[in-house]
C-alpha cells in the first residue's frame, strides 16, 4: 500500500511538472521595436521596423489635434508639456498615438521636444497593437521640423 501512495505521489509530480512546462514553453509574442520618422513640413511619415516580428515599413500622412499645454519649472527651467494625438494613415492601416512632450527653448528661434509615446488604437496591420516608447522633436525658425519615435509594439 505504502509503494502504491509514493507512485501516486511521483506521478501527480511529473504531471504538475508538465504542465508548468507546457505552461512556461508556451509562445509569448514578442514586441517589435519600430521607429516613426514624421517630416514635419510635409506632414508625412514612414514606419521602420528595427527588429523582426509582423510590421513591416509603412508610409503615410500623418495629423496632431487636440493639444493640452501646461507650464511647468525645472531646474528654473521653463518647459511647455502637451499632449497631441498622432494619426498616422498608411497604406498597411491607421495607428493612433498619444505623444507628452517636453518642450524647450534652445536659443535663437530653436525648440526641442523631449516625449514619451502610447499606442491607443489602430486598425489594418495596427489592429490589436499596444506598446510605447520615447521620441525628440524639432522646431526651428522656419517652422516644425518633425519627430523620430523609438519603442516597442505587439499584441
Amino acid at each position: 500500500m505504502k509503494t502504491r501512495r509514493i507512485a501516486l505521489a511521483a506521478l501527480a509530480v511529473a504531471g504538475a511538472t508538465a504542465l508548468a512546462s507546457a505552461a512556461a514553453g508556451a509562445p509569448v509574442a514578442a514586441k517589435q521595436r519600430i521607429s516613426i520618422v514624421v517630416d514635419g513640413e510635409a506632414g508625412t511619415f514612414v514606419l521602420s521596423p528595427l527588429s523582426a516580428g509582423s510590421l513591416v515599413r509603412d508610409t503615410g500622412k500623418v495629423t496632431d489635434c487636440c493639444y493640452g499645454l501646461k507650464r511647468i519649472t525645472r531646474n528654473g527651467q521653463s518647459i511647455n508639456v502637451n499632449d497631441p494625438l498622432s494619426t498616422f494613415t498608411g497604406v498597411r492601416g491607421r495607428l493612433v498615438v498619444r505623444f507628452r512632450i517636453e518642450w524647450v527653448d534652445a536659443g535663437n528661434g530653436y525648440t526641442v521636444g523631449n516625449a514619451t509615446w502610447k499606442v491607443l488604437r489602430g486598425t489594418g496591420a495596427y489592429a490589436q497593437l499596444a506598446g510605447g516608447g520615447r521620441s525628440g522633436h524639432v522646431w526651428t525658425p522656419r517652422g516644425y521640423v518633425g519627430v523620430r519615435a523609438e519603442g516597442y509594439v505587439g499584441p
